[in-house]
């Protein structure tokens, strides 16, 4: 058995943090290597969906030099909020440990400036070659690609690009990935977002699955997940402004339609991504029509 925690990436605004994680009874996922092959990247999501987490467990979480306790839940998951006192803004660490064992464990969180732009941007098929909507070709993916051998969209460069046009030349600092992606793949996303050097951000996936009938059906669209998701980064900060970066392969455009409805003054843009395969250009220029008229800019891609 291979007991351990794992933090997730957490948030900060000016006074508070939120750290997360999942503690785990079993997790035999190895550290990736570059030369992995299909039989062993197939062994690790299959170890991935056949984690065992702890149900019930005191976790400790250090940070700034103090202790604080939390409970996993009956799927082995926790959240903390923290108070601070940090003033600059970026990267900082934090520490995680229990009684059962000596073991020390590490995790990270950003404090993002109040007033600086924040992109919000999906993952499959936005940024990570996944073929969501086409489940053989997506199987095929999951279970003998790793990070080393999946793709980014072939012009991954005007997506940095455009990110700029619509926050005045400027490039944010601020991303959050939300994405219907579940927690078991979030050291793959960890590892793909390094190897590709894509900005680094705060991870928003669905809750832990286990076993092979959860693998088949990973990645499933969940409305309420992505739209809970960017409420919470919207109350959580209330002076930030936002871009929405998705795709038009699944429900992206629905999500932020509704988003934009409601939220219009504090959306600084909109970027689909046009999926090579999928044709739906009426319900592209519809959805943009639809969004342009609360001033919102628009911009698609490829």
């Amino acid at each position: 058995m291979e007991s351990k925690i794992i933090g997730y990436r957490g948030i900060a605004n000016t006074n508070k943090v939120i750290i997360s994680g999942h503690a785990f009874e079993k997790h035999r996922v190895r550290d990736l290597q570059a030369h992995h092959g299909r039989r062993r990247n197939l062994k690790q999501t299959i170890n991935r969906f056949r984690a065992r987490p702890l149900k019930w467990t005191a976790v400790d979480i250090k940070l700034n030099g103090t202790e604080h306790r939390v409970r996993t839940n009956n799927r082995g998951y926790f959240t903390c909020e923290i108070t601070h006192k940090i003033k600059e803004p970026g990267w900082y660490s934090y520490e995680l440990f229990w009684r059962r064992n000596h073991k020390r464990f590490s995790g990270e969180f950003y404090l993002s400036d109040e007033h600086e732009t924040g992109v919000i941007s999906d993952i499959d098929d936005t940024l990570l070659v996944s073929h969501s909507t086409r489940l053989i070709r997506k199987m095929a993916l999951i279970l003998f690609r790793n990070a080393y051998s999946r793709k980014t969209f072939p012009f991954v460069m005007n997506w940095h690009s455009y990110i700029g046009e619509l926050n005045d030349k400027e490039h944010p600092r601020d991303f959050f990935y939300v994405s219907n992606s579940e927690w078991n793949l979030y050291d793959f996303l960890i590892d793909f977002f390094s190897i590709n050097e894509l900005p680094k951000g705060v991870f928003f996936l669905q809750q832990l699955k286990k076993g092979i009938r959860d693998l088949i059906l990973t990645g499933k669209v969940n409305h309420d997940h992505k739209t809970g998701s960017i409420e919470f980064l919207l109350r959580f900060y209330p002076n930030k402004k936002f871009i929405l970066i998705g795709d038009n392969g699944q429900k992206d455009m629905e999500v932020y339609l509704e988003i934009v409805s409601k939220y219009h003054q504090r959306i600084k843009g909109v970027m689909i991504r046009k999926l090579p395969y999928i044709k739906n250009e009426k319900k592209i220029l519809r959805f943009q029509e639809s969004i342009t008229k609360y001033n919102v800019p628009f911009k698609s891609f490829h």
